[in-house]
């Protein structure tokens, strides 16, 4: 039987037999092709060098040079903003380049400083260091040439829009300048004089933050939280925010749970925290409705939708102490919520 099974397993028609032959020998010739070619090309007369030499020295001498010296140009004292294109070509400058720097000029672009000819990309390095001594940029540093070497500095803060200054808290000597610019004169820290005025523009070198002080944390508004060390204005909203949201404080230890504030901070500003007379604002346990209950961060949605539906079967709340018959109402959750909710007979 086993026989009789190999037998016709193993048997191929006459069509099997020479597609069998043919793909043999297709797999042969593919193996042994590429080492044909090979055998046949190596064995090619090989091309004079020397042709390829001078092809070589062709295409070399073709490749313009970039580490050519600059053409030398004729040197004078010149302002880039207000320079044509013959005197920038006079300068060494290709009119090439000189084209750019028309095209930037016309686009509102400005010369400052002798050191942005550097920004000019296709300015050789070399002829850009050798210009540099001859820029002279009308109108700059006229101005504050008057100023002392600090008044100078605070200037160039001034106009640039830095917020950070030295901090020298013993230094609080503070600078004025007009609308245009101008230096004014300085004024010291207790001098008043022309600071509210809106045509002068006057910073302290240094501002520190006043020595904390006792806050009541259930009327403390955002510029008083503001005052504590660690606390922004961002943390201030989101504080008084918090505080609304809850109906107030019933203790200092409630301002640790706001969102995102770090427990090293809160205990840096827990003892400048105290409660002061005012009272929390309670919730009517049968009256208030499910959104307003799951709108109070102790509650939220779950609890308030059990809330409702307990009233709803038990015609209501008797004693605020039913609370711990719901499902998701604990001790720790109660001893939160009890300060917020009332039942009104």
């Amino acid at each position: 039987m086993w026989k009789s099974f190999i037998r016709e397993y193993l048997r191929f028609s006459r069509k099997e037999r020479t597609g069998i032959f043919t793909l043999v020998l297709l797999i042969i010739a593919t193996a042994y092709t590429p080492d044909a070619l090979f055998y046949f090309q190596r064995r090619m007369p090989v091309a004079d060098s020397n042709d390829l030499g001078a092809a070589v020295m062709a295409f070399e001498a073709g490749i313009p040079k970039t580490d050519e010296a600059p053409a030398a140009g004729k040197l004078f004292y010149f302002d880039p903003n207000s320079l044509s294109a013959e005197g920038w070509q006079q300068l060494g400058v290709s009119e090439r380049t000189a084209v750019t720097i028309g095209k930037y000029l016309a686009r509102g672009g400005h010369f400052r400083v002798a050191a942005d000819l550097e920004k000019i990309y296709s300015l050789p390095p070399a002829l850009c260091t050798r210009l540099m001594p001859y820029v002279r940029i009308s109108g700059s540093g006229k101005a504050d040439r008057h100023l002392p070497a600090s008044g100078r500095y605070q200037l160039a803060v001034h106009q640039k829009g830095y917020r950070q200054y030295p901090r020298d808290s013993s230094y609080r000597e503070r600078w004025r300048y007009d609308s245009r610019g101008q230096y004014q004169g300085g004024f010291s820290g207790n001098d008043t004089r022309n600071a509210e005025d809106s045509t002068y523009h006057s910073f302290n070198r240094y501002r520190k933050k006043a020595p904390p002080v006792m806050i009541d944390i259930n009327a403390a508004d955002t510029l008083v939280w503001a005052t504590l060390p660690g606390i922004g204005p961002g943390f201030a909203r989101r504080i008084v925010a918090f505080r609304e949201r809850l109906g107030g404080f019933y203790s200092v230890v409630q301002v640790g749970e706001c969102y995102g504030l770090a427990d090293s901070v809160f205990q840096k500003i827990q003892p400048f925290l105290q409660i002061g007379n005012s009272s929390l604002i309670k919730l009517d346990l049968n009256l208030t409705d499910e959104k307003s209950l799951a709108a109070h961060p102790y509650i939220r949605y779950k609890l308030a939708h059990l809330i409702v539906q307990y009233r709803s079967t038990h015609a209501g709340f008797r004693e605020v102490s039913e609370l711990r018959g719901l499902p998701l109402v604990d001790e720790i959750i109660y001893r939160k919520i009890e300060h917020y909710i009332d039942i009104k007979h």
